[in-house]
């Protein structure tokens, strides 16, 4: 198998698509009762990473405790740094040291910088099944309140399956305009 650290692309469209900082994420997986061996190898790759032209840094993620990839972590101010760094020598032999023990590799690129900073923002926070659910009614409470008083009302006289479908629209509507954008807001900050 030959192991690459990140995908192919064409060079003479590196300046126009990568003038950004790059993040490599390397995930692999490796032959059982090899770890000890992969992360001397992996120490030996972030300690070279980190001393070439143009990495911002590099670092080595292992699995949990159920198993899992190991993942190689770095970071070039540009694809062209990135590039030169995959034709590189020290880069060359570093993966053929890797041939007895890798047998699997998966890798992501990321280009800027916005997505490290605005997905955990977006991220639920880890609750528990009976939490979530808790939390969930307690934002969907006041606007059930809401359409109950004011809505309920004026679509009394129409028949209960159009009832129920114009109340779960307009909460339905009211959880996706004004509520969900507060609660990512809040989330974003920590607050909740």
């Amino acid at each position: 198998m030959a192991l690459a650290l990140s995908g192919p692309f064409d060079t003479s469209q590196l300046p126009r698509l990568a003038p950004e900082p790059v993040t490599v994420t390397v995930a692999r997986s490796i032959v059982p009762g090899t770890e000890a061996q992969y992360l001397q190898w992996a120490d030996e790759v972030v300690g070279t990473l980190r001393r070439y032209h143009g990495c911002l840094g590099a670092g080595v993620l292992q699995p949990g405790p159920d198993g899992g990839e190991y993942q190689i972590v770095f970071r070039f101010i540009d694809g062209l740094h990135l590039r030169e760094w995959e034709r590189s020598p020290q880069r060359a032999v570093l993966m053929a040291k890797a041939q007895g023990f890798v047998t699997s590799e998966r890798i992501q690129r990321t280009v800027g910088v916005a997505d490290w900073f605005e997905l955990p923002a977006r991220a639920e926070p880890k609750r528990s099944v009976g939490g979530r659910i808790v939390t969930d009614v307690l934002w969907v409470y006041p606007a059930a309140i809401v359409a109950t008083l004011f809505l309920a009302p004026r679509i009394a006289l129409l028949p209960t399956g159009w009832r129920v479908l114009v109340s779960s629209l307009v909460i339905t509507l009211v959880m996706r305009v004004a509520v969900g954008p507060l609660r990512a807001r809040l989330r974003a900050r920590r607050t909740l």
